[in-house]
């Protein structure tokens, strides 16, 4: 509040011009953001920006796709977007790891991996009601090469070995244990 009282004059006279304008700009955004009325648009909304924020802050390049909606076998809404780019897999992976997903309304769940799909890694939360997915495909296994020979069993070597072997060391190494009496007092 001091501070407020030791601006100057004219700085409180554009105060009102730039708030205008402000407000103005402000306004002019909001008719141009998606609708966010039902709680799937919230979830996707949400999924996109916090997706944008985690893929810019570590460089990766990897974007999301459009949108499909579902519904799970528990009735609720699913949103689902493939993960397509340089880095698909890596960033999915750090965004799980790494990134802090904001979830503030009961019943929400944080993200996690969904281990039943096979055909696609796919990353799962619930924010408000409505399962979030983001996934990209697995990769083809490749075909594995012609089958190669199998050495031989190694055989274990005779303990009349292994004490050549440590005789030819020195003296810093013993060949045999020797047991130590102690004197108890």
């Amino acid at each position: 509040m001091a501070a407020f009282l030791l601006l100057p004059l004219a700085v409180l006279e554009l105060a009102p011009r730039f708030l205008h304008h402000t407000l103005t700009a402000l306004t002019a955004k909001k008719a141009r953001m998606p609708d966010t009325t039902t709680p799937q648009a919230a979830a996707q909304e949400h999924a996109v920006h916090s997706w944008t924020i985690a893929m810019a802050t570590r460089d990766f390049t990897a974007t999301l796709t459009a949108w499909t909606t579902n519904i799970a076998p528990d009735g609720s809404p699913i949103v689902s977007a493939e993960v397509t780019g340089p880095g698909a897999e890596d960033a999915l992976d750090r965004f799980a790891s790494e990134y802090h997903v904001h979830l503030p309304h009961p019943g929400d769940l944080r993200p996690q991996f969904d281990i039943e799909a096979t055909d696609r890694t796919v990353l799962v939360w619930r924010r408000d009601g409505v399962w979030v997915e983001l996934w990209h495909p697995n990769p083809v296994p490749t075909r594995p090469g012609p089958a190669q020979t199998v050495p031989d069993a190694v055989q274990p070597a005779s303990a009349s070995a292994v004490r050549a072997a440590l005789r030819g060391l020195g003296d810093r190494l013993p060949t045999t244990r020797r047991n130590k009496e102690t004197s108890r007092a």
